[in-house]
């Protein structure tokens, strides 16, 4: 089922994150929890203060993007692979899979 992001219930944001850790599984060769460490420490860097976003130039501009969504609102980790999956595709819906 496609959805909007913004309509998204809890549940259909569990199944995406769902989604996101099995397509990385199967498809990167990525186990979810070698990534979700360092999608949290991204997250801290971008949102904590005195966060070293700011020394890497490719990183700050995405840093920059991240904080205009979320302002000071560190965002889970869900939100951000919403935000990254709309970022990289240029659409406001997802593929939402049911059990």
């Amino acid at each position: 089922m496609i959805k909007k992001i913004s309509e998204l219930t809890e549940q259909d944001k569990e199944k995406f994150l769902k989604n996101v850790k099995k397509s990385m599984a199967l498809e990167q060769g990525i186990p979810w929890e070698l990534m979700e460490p360092m999608i949290q420490a991204e997250l801290d860097a971008v949102f904590d203060e005195g966060g070293c976003y700011q020394n890497n130039p490719d990183f700050a501009k995405d840093a920059e993007l991240l904080r205009k969504e979320f302002g000071k609102n560190k965002p889970s980790i869900v939100d951000y692979m919403l935000w990254s999956s709309k970022f990289v595709t240029h659409s406001e819906y997802v593929e939402i899979e049911d059990d």
